[in-house]
């Protein structure tokens, strides 16, 4: 604790004075305005002290108290408590200046002066006194939960007002606790953590802010700010760090939006332009994470818990171009993207994280949240980020067909012993939850004995792939594809159960694949066929063909299709050796009208044809499009199907059936060097 303090409780006159002093530092414009509504739009690229053309003012899409907020939702899966809340409206009280409407104009204005209540007292008091309590535990600042670590930043914004209400003793324990929770993530929180970022960072950074009035040398500005820089520096580390807890990204990216709005506060620095790129790489994540209503993806948290991240638009989401799009102070046009997605059309933290990048986040943001654009499809499209995310430290991938939710997002989390998938086709959720496969072998059921890794991974214009992999009990491995073509809309998931018996048995093999059906997803079984179709109430969402299976219910099939009561799609594959079961998800509804049909196909080698555990192709047709899937199980060997020849483990194309031609999607060899 700074030695200004002394070591024992100062007299209540000299205590009384110190607190003017504090109060009166915080008067200061550049620290009572920092997090302010025209400071916070000044970030957004909308710098005005007056009104738009609509009669609202600039910066309505930062309300006092939200920054430190923001995240917070996703991260706990519920709203705020009441306390965070109340702390953070203390905090805004403390920086209460250019923002506020009672104070617009005054620069110069003192603070209104905290007459609280005994009850309010007896409040605060409780609740610092339990923080204090919990946070004199001896867990390591390492292990901290990063919501926890906004508790505190929490508490540090709002330290000053808090003198008027806490008694003198029960303020400076809170003080100390928060110095040395900044020191002890120094020494012990690894650089590329959130905690670092968040404790001994930006909490060092806030009580500089907030208690501008002590002398220098008495606060740990220099560290803090080092400290930020530490962990940017941290780059790719810093991320896939931070993506082990895909919720806890919002927290990163709205503590990286607060530190660079202190940075020029307390010092005379700035973000610099590779800092700039990386909170740019970790917002474009938030955004390709998010679902269409504010909530992310693979996450528990709804909608209604996020919303405090998406703020208050200053203008709705629209077609049109922007008419109210001012100049800055420098002359230049706050219009931060194309007319179809201004900054205006954003708000909350979306809007504060898009500045980062405004280029290429701000249109990418509104595109995840469903916004319209206009002007040439094309050339929106070319300021857009990259289509497919995939971080193997946290083991998250998501694939989108592009940037425009509508067209639907795939997504994937594979670092617990089940996959947890999320299929949005279009607006709502189709497939949401648990991925699970359970293998036998001769009756045998076998376990996972690994985590699931990567293996292999493909992206371009035409399809993303990925492959997974983790063994089981037995030498058994369980491979499992995601390929998503975009143009066409549809998913491919398969399962290879591969065997490697040292008696030279051939082991009968039965694999369960089960998917997980989202909320109100209805199945809708042909009584011709084992096609199935997915339907949200009357409408038609999902078209899936289990192509191990025969087509037609007569007649018999290694692969059954079936309903669980847990509301899993069951896929129940039977074979020796080895198999391959491959599942075709169409979400296009233009094709659920068409005439459509599977086949498997013969695969020939040296002019013989192999049984399926050793290779195996098939055939997708829907109206006059068609596709086809090639999988060898044994290594890669010169073979061919419907007169294609080739040496490779994957092989999928489009078929067209005029001139016998495959247009290549994606072709993968034993080096795990796909071609596109």
């Amino acid at each position: 604790m700074p030695s200004a303090f002394g070591a024992e409780p100062m007299p209540q006159a000299n205590w009384q004075a110190f607190g003017e002093e504090v109060l009166a530092g915080v008067s200061g414009k550049q620290a009572r305005s920092v997090f302010s509504g025209d400071v916070a739009s000044e970030i957004a690229g909308v710098i005005s002290s007056g009104e738009n053309s609509t009669g609202e003012q600039e910066g309505a899409a930062f309300s006092e108290g939200q920054f430190v907020l923001f995240g917070l939702g996703l991260a706990i899966g519920a709203s705020p408590s009441e306390l965070q809340t109340k702390l953070a409206q203390r905090g805004a009280w403390s920086n209460r200046g250019a923002g506020s409407a009672e104070r617009r104009g005054k620069k110069n204005a003192p603070l209104v002066a905290w007459i609280p209540s005994d009850l309010e007292r007896e409040y605060w008091s409780q609740e610092a006194e339990q923080w204090v309590e919990a946070n004199s535990s001896p867990l390591s600042s390492r292990d901290m939960p990063l919501s926890e670590c906004v508790d505190a930043v929490l508490w540090a914004s709002a330290i000053v007002p808090l003198m008027q209400v806490l008694p003198q003793e029960l303020w400076l324990k809170v003080f100390s606790q928060l110095f040395q929770l900044r020191a002890d993530a120094a020494l012990e929180a690894e650089p590329t953590s959130g905690q670092h970022l968040l404790l001994a960072g930006e909490l060092g950074l806030t009580l500089a802010w907030q208690l501008a009035s002590l002398p220098a040398t008495e606060l740990p500005t220099q560290a803090s700010l080092d400290a930020v820089a530490t962990f940017l520096e941290g780059e790719a580390d810093s991320i896939e760090e931070v993506l082990r807890r895909p919720t806890d990204i919002r927290l990163v990216v709205a503590s990286l939006v607060r530190c660079r709005l202190l940075f020029p506060v307390v010092s005379k620095r700035n973000f610099k332009k590779r800092q700039l790129e990386i909170s740019g790489e970790l917002s474009t994540w938030m955004a390709v994470l998010m679902r269409q209503g504010g909530s992310q993806a693979l996450a528990d948290a709804d909608d209604s818990v996020t919303q405090l991240d998406l703020g208050t638009p200053t203008k709705s989401g629209s077609s049109k171009k922007s008419s109210s799009l001012k100049k800055s102070k420098r002359g230049k046009s706050s219009k931060a993207s194309d007319d179809g997605n201004p900054v205006e059309c954003l708000g909350g933290l979306m809007r504060a994280a898009s500045q980062f990048d405004s280029e290429t986040l701000v249109p990418a943001i509104g595109a995840a949240l469903g916004q319209s654009h206009s002007g040439g499809r094309l050339a929106w499209e070319c300021t857009l980020p990259e289509a497919m995310w995939h971080s193997e430290v946290g083991k998250v991938v998501a694939m989108v067909p592009e940037w425009d939710v509508r067209r639907g997002r795939c997504f994937l989390d594979y670092s617990g012993e089940d996959v947890r998938v999320e299929i949005v086709g279009g607006k709502p959720i189709v497939l949401s939850g648990t991925h699970q496969t359970m293998i036998q072998i001769d009756g045998e059921t076998v376990h996972p004995c690994g985590p699931w890794e990567s293996t292999c991974e493909y992206s371009d214009d035409d399809v993303h792939m990925i492959e997974l992999e983790q063994r089981f009990d037995g030498d058994v491995v369980l491979q499992r594809q995601w390929m998503l073509v975009r143009d066409d809309r549809c998913v491919m998931v398969s399962d290879a159960v591969l065997t490697n018996r040292r008696d030279g048995e051939v082991p009968e093999i039965v694999c369960s694949s089960r998917l997980p059906l989202a909320d109100g997803m209805e199945v809708i079984e042909d009584e011709e066929t084992r096609e199935i179709i997915l339907a949200d109430g009357k409408k038609k969402r999902c078209m899936v063909l289990p192509l191990a299976a025969g087509e037609w219910r007569v007649g018999p099939s290694a692969c059954q299709v079936s309903t669980s009561e847990d509301g899993h799609l069951v896929v129940q594959t039977r074979g020796r050796g080895k198999l391959y079961s491959p599942i075709w998800l169409d979400f296009q509804p233009d094709r659920f009208g068409r005439k459509r049909t599977w086949r498997t196909l013969t695969v020939a080698e040296n002019l013989a044809m192999l049984p399926a555990h050793v290779a195996c192709a098939f055939r997708v047709q829907s109206g006059s499009e068609h596709w086809v899937l090639y999988r060898s199980l044994t290594g890669r060997a010169p073979r061919s199907f419907m007169g294609k020849h080739l040496i490779a483990d994957f092989f999928a194309a489009r078929f067209h059936p005029g001139d016998g031609g495959m247009e290549e999607l994606v072709t993968v060899d034993d080096s795990n060097s796909p071609e596109g």
